[in-house]
């Protein structure tokens, strides 16, 4: 299957003017209370933008739910494919789709109605436990997402994480004419890290990823632990466990999106090799994990090929996990890698292995 680039009309001031009253709208939320999942935050923003009057014309928003699962306000267009037959030489007007997409086909199905621009809120994590699908996906779908070089896709762990990359998408669609649209997996999980994120923090987790502010941070971390969407609950229960039961001091990062990390690197790498006389670049993937050579292991809600595409960017070694990885095995995981070096005793590994009942 080809990746697709979708390429944003023409810029125009009135396009401008609306991302810019968009997020206008979003600043004047900010004191405002929002859910701590991402799923539950979208749907209340989304709600709030609804009822704005001075949205008028400045922004679409499309829902494929049904009518009963959303807030009240005024009634939602339920397709894009208005927007694909609009006047000719139409300004872009800001996109924020909220879909329910198992498949590749539906996805691009939905694509294809709003000529491959807007921001994607895909809400089918909501009925993993009825597909038996990570993330309530097909397989198939985040590979693809992957793969397309017009697509940002994202994991928000939080309503916080969601609302940043919901402003970040904004401005790099609407105002910096990026092409392509952007991808968001919702869930609703209310994780522990649900709180307001700092201006720093919201610039880095449109970048990919920031660490988390811990009570369980001990000294120079012996290992890093990354967790993406749902799954950061599991990294962030897997440091507990390794400074309670084994005194291993480990830092926890939100990566919010691996397939952008792995881009951002590899693309400082090609600038690099064709600059030889230049500066290097550093990617944010190698500011946030480069200087050190302690093991990273990383999960996502996918299959471990998502987290695992940092792996050649870093010095250190990568363990990449399954979406059923959970704290205990994420644990595990990190002792096993720091055995492998030889900074953790093998039969304290396998006491690991008794106590969390996997020997």
């Amino acid at each position: 299957m080809q990746p697709t680039i979708f390429t944003p009309p023409p810029s125009t001031a009135a396009t401008r003017r609306s991302a810019a009253a968009c997020l206008a709208a979003l600043a004047g939320q900010g004191g405002q209370r929002l859910p701590m999942s991402p799923r539950g935050a979208l749907a209340a923003i989304a709600a709030r933008l609804r009822q704005d009057a001075r949205l008028d014309g400045h922004l679409h928003i499309v829902s494929t739910r049904a009518p009963q699962d959303e807030a009240p306000g005024r009634p939602l267009q339920a397709s894009a494919w208005q927007l694909r037959f609009g006047r000719p030489g139409q300004a872009e007007t800001p996109l924020l789709y909220l879909v329910h997409a198992q498949s590749v086909e539906s996805l691009r199905a939905l694509l294809q109605a709003s000529c491959g621009r807007g921001i994607v809120c895909n809400d089918a994590e909501a009925e993993q436990a009825r597909t038996h699908w990570p993330k309530g996906v097909q397989p198939a779908l985040p590979a693809w997402l992957a793969a397309q070089p017009g697509c940002m896709p994202f994991d928000p762990a939080s309503g916080a994480e969601a609302c940043a990359i919901l402003e970040g998408a904004l401005r790099a669609l609407y105002l910096e004419r990026h092409p392509g649209f952007y991808y968001l997996a919702t869930h609703d999980a209310e994780v522990a890290q649900g709180g307001a994120l700092s201006a720093d923090d919201a610039a880095a987790a449109c970048q990919g990823m920031y660490r988390l502010s811990s009570v369980h941070d001990h000294g120079p971390a012996q290992v890093r632990l990354c967790g993406a969407g749902s799954t950061l609950a599991s990294a962030s229960g897997a440091a507990v466990l390794l400074w309670q039961h084994w005194q291993v001091a480990a830092e926890v990062w939100s990566c919010t999106s691996y397939t952008r990390l792995a881009r951002d690197a590899r693309a400082a790498g090609h600038w690099n090799l064709c600059h030889p006389s230049a500066p290097p670049r550093s990617a944010h993937l190698q500011r946030c994990l480069g200087d050190s050579a302690a093991p990273v292991v990383a999960v996502s809600g996918y299959g471990r090929q998502i987290a695992g595409q940092i792996g050649g960017h870093l010095r250190a070694r990568v363990v990449a996990l399954d979406f059923d990885a959970d704290a205990s095995w994420m644990a595990i995981a990190a002792l096993k890698a720091l055995a492998d070096q030889g900074s953790f005793e093998l039969r304290r590994l396998e006491q690991a292995l008794r106590r969390y009942g996997y020997a």
